[in-house]
Formats: C-alpha cells, sequence, structure tokens
C-alpha cells in the first residue's frame, strides 16, 4: 500500500469511527471543500507579497496554520472522491495529460494567458 493509499484509509477510518458519513454527501463534502479552501485562502487575505518589511499583519501567515488548512482542503478531498467513486490520482493524471496537450511548452511556456474553456 502506497503512503497515499494508507492516507486514504486513514481518512475513511477516522470518518466511520464517528459515523460521520451519513453526512457525507457529495453536496455537503463538496461545501466543505470550498469552505476549507476559503479558509486557506484567507490566511493570506490582507498579506503582501515580496520581500519586507511589512506592515503589521500584512506578512506571511504562519507555515503552521498553512499547513492545517492545506490538510483540511486534502481530507476533505479525499472525503469527496470516496464517496464520489473518484480515483483523485487518476483523476489529476487524466486532467494533466489534457494540459498537456491544451497548453503546449511551446506555446504556453511564460504566459499566463489561458484558452478558451480553460
Amino acid at each position: 500500500m502506497s503512503e497515499f493509499e494508507d492516507l486514504q484509509a486513514q481518512v475513511a477510518a477516522f470518518s466511520a469511527a464517528r459515523d460521520w458519513r451519513q453526512f457525507h454527501s457529495p453536496k455537503n463534502l463538496a461545501a466543505c471543500l470550498s469552505v476549507e479552501a476559503g479558509e486557506l485562502l484567507e490566511l493570506f487575505m490582507w498579506t503582501r507579497e515580496g520581500p519586507g518589511p511589512h506592515p503589521p499583519g500584512a506578512g506571511a501567515p504562519p507555515a503552521d496554520a498553512v499547513a492545517d488548512e492545506v490538510a483540511d482542503v486534502l481530507i476533505s478531498l479525499l472525503n469527496f472522491c470516496a464517496v464520489s467513486g473518484i480515483d483523485p490520482v487518476a483523476a489529476a493524471r487524466s486532467k494533466l495529460q489534457r494540459l498537456e496537450q491544451k497548453y503546449p511548452v511551446d506555446l504556453a511556456r511564460g504566459s499566463a494567458v489561458k484558452s478558451p474553456g480553460g
């Protein structure tokens, strides 16, 4: 079992032990995922990028707080994938293949311009 598969099993066991699966509909988990991603984004609200000095509260958020929110996003995503029958690794690989076709290196390198429907 890979580390990723072990994590998936650990997340599933955590939810099952607490009888939370009853609340884990795709809609609820999609909402949860959005909320958790918003909490990650909130850590960066009003911060300034680049070297300081920065006014109080405008510097980078604490790394441990960012890591906690990243963990919440990942756990929410794994729960969503489990309920929805999605293999997140296979989905990501498939998407990357399509993106490689859509954004060939020679045309997309160094450009933030997205093609229509991106």
